[in-house]
């Protein structure tokens, strides 16, 4: 039994599911081996890493809360927690 061995790289989305960056030419159940990368927070300034991150997120149809949306729900958790506190409010 003949035996490939095909490396790409990719990003785990929820803990189970892979997205790679290129596809592969096969087909059918694989064995994975994962192998985690580490970058150093160094090997690139903050502001590209954000505009990176950034451009991810609009590419895949992310639409960021706006401060309002913010707002809102920390005056809810706020909220929660006076009452499990019994605190007035």
């Amino acid at each position: 039994m003949s035996r490939k061995v095909y490396e790409a790289r990719g990003a785990i989305e929820d803990g189970v599911t892979i997205v790679l960056d290129a596809p592969l030419p096969v087909r059918g159940r694989v064995k994975v081996q994962v192998e985690a990368e580490t970058t150093a927070p160094d090997s690139q300034n903050l502001w590209e890493f954000l505009e990176t991150l950034h451009a991810q997120q609009h590419a895949r149809g992310h639409i960021p809360p706006t401060p309002e949306t913010v707002e809102t729900y920390l005056r809810e958790l706020r909220s929660e927690w006076r009452d499990d506190q019994n605190l007035p409010r």
